[in-house]
């Protein structure tokens, strides 16, 4: 068969990517994206464009008809369906192939069974891949489900059959919490995947998530392409990627590649896929978890190892292609290190993050890569999922890469909405994971409580505001702000003294404090009540590039700067506000009178109290969902349900109030 133009259902940095491998190829690139989607870079890069639907993925992205209907329109060859979306669709993959279009992946009828969870285990027996053990049967209704978790036993998991990507997962500890993690991993995979089949597995304490690639031809030949470790997760979504995977006996890694291998070939695979494995470190044994029939996020990782382009020979191998290579001509070299950077505060509960990409820079160097989907002046909206860009390193062994892509996430810059960035680089620190000993539940034993961003300096606050100053003066107003509204006065200067600017500042919400400025000209110093930030000389502001000395030092500082806001090279967000309107504010969640606010904007998916209700601290009164994320919403302390102002399905903007409760006076008697 012959394909010479390849229609990209998907959008983001996969998007992105697959335009690059048509592009290498020689073959047309065909975009779709939604009304949210209008501006983003996988639009601007592919050879031509069609619009598909409005901005929710259900009327555009998961849209079968619309996506079949733009290839026919573009007169695309091929199909890339990228992941996530309508990746593992088989219903879409028959659609490509009525329209007479080549879907880039495994069959309708492969995808159908190993897409199921159940069927995966199902046909995995029969390969003879030892499976976790659990429960994978048709029968649905609760009760039998309850039944069977008390047959496996608690820790277990409760997972969706047709998930992915953490959703519809939750782990239960205790029989009593049974029924409400049912009810919770149910409505999120309603949500995600239009299915509500579970599946329960044995939880594995301290286990490790390893997946083996598989790429598979349509003339019989298979290969792998070595493993991967997965384990850094959060709420069961990867994080942190790697390959190969560390610390791995050298016979538990031939069985799992040979495994795989085994399993591609029972089932008839062809395409790219990955196998996944669930590892116990303490007792050396693997079980089968699932298989995803599509490319993975992490798939840079095993390119980097092994110099084979994934996304190309997914192309070649549905165009009919042989395998160029066979498995004694693969070899793992050296170290690769992924890490996703998503749109997220992970100082405030992970809470997904919304808004404008004002300033962004990528790292480069020595086996450094950056699989992104924004550019500057990118929009981040809440229809999608949160992550944005991944960067990976390369490097002779395992520390050298770690290294790598520890200086490359401190290099990255994306300013403008708060990302996760701070956090991965502290993750690359701990010292379980230096040493390659980590598992699924290092990031809940590392931050028990959550982790916290590093504090602000006094010298990072001082050159914020001494560069805000700067930029006011570039406006021909000496000492002036870019915006007379934003809360600076100015002492005016008698008898030849210099004044003085007086700032308001807010660091990444919290309450502000007052920052003084004083001096002109070729000396300016910066104090926070009394204490001096800097006395710098010569400063100057240029680019983007705050530059001074100080005692005999020279200092040069990217910084982003957009109005009333200043993003720092750590991504602190400082902000410069109007005298006596307070800082931001954490937005969202419980406040001390008892108001309950969407998190962020999204669709209220459940209201679990009604007026006069009593409810407890820590109480679940109502869920939210954004960016395919379920957030449950809890009061703060005992009260009376005063007030419900949302109903179940509407949409919410961030910080709308959607439960009141009437708490007790905190006076003293």
């Amino acid at each position: 068969m012959t394909v010479g133009s390849v229609l990209i259902a998907n959008r983001g940095e996969i998007a992105v990517r697959i335009v690059r491998a048509c592009r290498s190829l020689g073959l047309r690139s065909v975009a779709v994206y939604s009304d949210a989607d209008r501006g983003a870079r996988h639009v601007a890069l592919a050879d031509e464009a069609v619009r598909i639907g409005g901005a929710a993925a259900g009327e555009s992205y998961l849209d079968i008809e619309a996506v079949v209907a733009a290839a026919r329109a573009a007169s695309a060859d091929a199909v890339h369906p990228g992941y996530g979306f309508l990746a593992e669709n088989a219903r879409f993959a028959a659609a490509c192939g009525e329209a007479g279009l080549t879907f880039v992946g495994p069959t309708p009828e492969v995808i159908a069974r190993m897409g199921s969870k159940s069927a995966a285990k199902a046909a995995a027996e029969q390969a003879g891949v030892a499976v976790v053990p659990g429960y994978h049967g048709a029968a649905q209704d609760d009760a039998k489900l309850a039944a069977e978790a008390g047959r496996v036993g608690f820790p277990l998991m409760i997972k969706a059959s047709a998930g992915g990507g953490g959703r519809g997962m939750r782990r239960v500890d205790r029989a009593e919490d049974f029924p409400d993690a049912l009810a919770m991993a149910r409505g999120e995979a309603r949500a995600a995947f239009g299915d509500d089949a579970m599946l329960l597995e044995r939880f594995v304490d301290r286990g490790r998530h390893v997946e083996v690639q598989v790429l598979a031809d349509r003339h019989g030949n298979v290969v792998h392409l070595f493993d991967r470790d997965c384990s850094i997760q959060r709420s069961n979504q990867k994080l942190v990627e790697e390959a190969p995977a560390p610390n791995l006996p050298a016979a538990t890694r031939r069985a799992m590649l040979d495994q795989s291998v085994t399993l591609a070939r029972h089932i008839g695979y062809r395409g790219a896929g990955t196998v996944e494995f669930i590892y116990d470190a303490a007792a050396d044994r693997a079980w089968f978890l699932e298989m995803n029939t599509r490319l993975q996020v992490e798939h840079p990782v095993t390119e980097m190892v092994t110099g084979i382009d994934l996304v190309a020979w997914q192309l070649r191998i549905a165009a009919g292609e042989k395998l160029g290579f066979g498995q004694d001509d693969l070899r793992c070299t050296g170290h690769a290190v992924e890490a996703r950077i998503a749109a997220e505060d992970p100082a405030a509960g992970y809470r997904p993050q919304t808004g404008a990409v004002v300033g962004y820079d990528e790292p480069s160097g020595d086996g450094i890569r950056v699989d992104s989907g924004i550019a500057a002046g990118s929009v981040v909206t809440p229809y999608y999922d949160s992550m944005l860009a991944k960067v990976i390193a390369h490097g002779p062994d395992r520390e050298a890469a770690r290294r790598r892509l520890r200086t490359a996430l401190s290099d990255l810059r994306v300013d403008g909405v708060r990302t996760n960035r701070a956090f991965l680089v502290e993750v690359l620190d701990l010292a379980a994971f230096r040493d390659g000993r980590h598992d699924t539940g290092l990031l809940a034993e590392a931050f028990p409580g959550g982790w916290t961003a590093p504090p602000v300096t006094g010298r990072a606050l001082g050159e914020a505001a001494l560069a805000y100053c700067l930029a006011g003066a570039a406006t021909n107003e000496p000492g002036a702000p870019p915006s007379r509204a934003l809360g600076a006065w100015r002492v005016t200067e008698p008898a030849g003294r210099p004044g003085s600017s007086h700032l308001q500042v807010a660091v990444d919400g919290a309450a502000p404090q007052t920052v003084t400025v004083s001096g002109r000209g070729p000396a300016r110093r910066v104090e926070r009540a009394g204490e001096v930030l800097l006395d710098a000389a010569a400063p100057a502001l240029g680019g983007g590039v705050l530059a001074y000395a100080e005692a005999g030092r020279r200092y040069r500082t990217r910084l982003t700067l957009a109005a009333d806001r200043i993003w720092l090279p750590t991504g602190a967000e400082v902000a410069f506000l109007v005298p006596g309107t307070g800082g931001q504010g954490d937005r969202g969640g419980a406040g001390n009178d008892g108001r309950i606010r969407a998190p962020m904007p999204g669709r209220l998916v459940e209201v679990r109290v009604a007026v006069g209700d009593p409810v407890a601290a820590g109480q679940t009164v109502a869920v939210v969902e954004a960016m395919k994320l379920f957030q449950e919403l809890k009061a703060p302390a005992a009260g009376t349900v005063a007030a419900v102002r949302g109903r179940a399905g509407e949409p919410v903007d961030a910080d709308t109030v959607l439960i009141e409760i009437d708490l007790p006076s905190q006076e003293a008697p």
